[in-house]
């Protein structure tokens, strides 16, 4: 237990040093986020694969959380490794560049702290922390849009997690602690707590109708802090939620109240994602599909708890292929000058990878086998409609527009042409994007494909 401990102590203060280094100087500040990020990768993947776990007054990680501790630390040092470039271009900064990787290595870290947290009061804390630090990043590029958006997501997100609160309140009073593991809760007491922390951490997690922030803090994010925002911040506050779910779980109006909040936020997404024409809004809305098939899987744990692991399994693939798509979105974004769908074409051809990337990413996060998000779908899916088949079939349809509506998009970016001008010329422009840039998200959906197929032998 001690050397567990230390581990995870460890893991928890790498984001930290690297934040407090970080306020130093500039190239300080790069060197310190990439190799402390780095560590923290490394350590937390070796206490995943090694199954450990601790229980302590203040401390809590069991399979769950170890998972997305080493998902938070992978997508913060690919993260890292992108804001190299992504710090170049920023031409009217908010704050000193410092800052920025300041904030970085705390919004990393505040998502661990919640991650690890053995009390569910603390897990809000952490989740309120991730508020504060990631509605800074998203102003670090100064412009009207970027501080309208960090605006409004500040009201939203805030405005969830006093919900949330209130759910935290009501399990204190009926079981008189707040420790994971230690309390249960049955009756109107399970459900209206479990309701109001549905409702209040779905906020966070980007449940609909409780959505609306999302798509704005995306647009004004810097892609690193988009990838950290929908590969880990999501699922993060479903952590939360799963913990006071599984407290709840005796109660059958709980399991039904949390799939329909998720098979609604899937089909609504589908929606959103069809008739998007900005690149970052459609990609967030991709990353509220994704929560909604998460929070089905998180309620059909009331039979199976398998599929709770499964939905981990979605988490990660869905972390590192989002996550590409993100860093790789920002890229053509700058290079090309436009953030709109319809003004990025002709990739195949004209860049090294990028067309690749989105293409492999775009099938990943949409459930394309052999990627790891098909394998938990296909479980998820099947659980629901032997279940509730309604639910079932609804989630069914919903996952299927979703996949047609990114993939449409995606495919007229990678083999679309633009619409000629007025003189019968078309009006093509080559992204100028350098070798270095295109190899990071390229590499990060390697690893999902790498993950699902390692998850592939394991399963079948």
């Amino acid at each position: 237990m001690d050397g567990t401990f230390t581990l995870m102590i460890a893991v928890l203060m790498a984001p930290l040093f690297a934040a407090l280094m970080s306020l130093t100087d500039e190239r300080v500040a790069k060197a310190s986020n990439v190799a402390l990020s780095s560590f923290a990768a490394v350590l937390s993947t070796y206490a995943l694969a090694r199954g450990l776990t601790l229980k302590t007054g203040h401390f809590y990680m069991d399979f769950y959380s170890s998972a997305l501790v080493a998902m938070i630390s992978w997508i913060y040092l690919f993260a890292s490794l992108a804001s190299l470039s992504y710090t170049n271009r920023i031409k009217n900064p908010f704050f000193p560049i410092r800052v920025y990787w300041a904030l970085l290595g705390l919004f990393a870290f505040t998502m661990i702290f919640t991650a690890l947290s053995r009390s569910i009061g603390w897990m809000w804390i952490g989740l309120e922390g991730t508020t504060i630090v990631s509605a800074l990043l998203t102003v670090t590029d100064a412009k009207k849009r970027t501080i309208e958006g960090a605006w409004r997501y500040i009201i939203v997100a805030s405005s969830g997690l006093a919900i949330a609160f209130l759910s935290i309140i009501i399990v204190y009073s009926v079981a008189g602690t707040l420790q994971v593991g230690d309390f249960t809760l049955s009756g109107k007491a399970a459900l209206l707590a479990a309701v109001l922390a549905l409702v209040g951490f779905g906020t966070k997690a980007g449940l609909f109708p409780m959505h609306s922030w999302l798509p704005d803090a995306h647009g004004s994010a810097p892609s690193p802090v988009s990838a950290m925002l929908s590969g880990t911040l999501l699922p993060t506050a479903l952590l939360v939620y799963m913990r006071v779910y599984t407290a709840a779980m005796p109660n059958r109006t709980v399991f039904r109240v949390t799939l329909l909040f998720g098979v609604l936020t899937v089909i609504m997404a589908a929606i959103f994602m069809a008739s998007q024409t900005y690149l970052k809004r459609l990609l967030a809305y991709s990353s509220m599909d994704v929560m909604g098939v998460a929070t089905a899987g998180i309620a059909l744990g009331y039979h199976d708890t398998t599929v709770m692991k499964l939905v981990f399994l979605l988490f990660a693939v869905h972390a590192f292929s989002k996550g590409a798509l993100f860093i790789s979105g920002g890229s053509l974004i700058s290079a090309l000058g436009t953030r709109r769908i319809d003004g990025i074409r002709g990739l195949f051809g004209s860049t090294r990878f990028s067309w690749l990337t989105v293409s492999l990413s775009a099938l990943a996060v949409t459930g394309a086998p052999p990627f790891g998000v098909f394998i938990a779908e296909l479980f998820i899916v099947a659980r629901a409609l032997r279940d509730s088949p309604g639910m079932g079939a609804a989630l069914l349809i919903g996952l299927l527009l979703s996949f047609l509506a990114l993939n449409w998009h995606v495919s007229g970016m990678v083999f679309g042409r633009k619409s000629s001008d007025a003189s019968g010329e078309e009006a093509e422009k080559r992204p100028d994007i350098g070798a270095g840039e295109e190899i990071v998200p390229f590499v990060m959906v390697l690893a999902a494909l790498g993950l699902s197929l390692w998850a592939w032998g394991v399963i079948v």
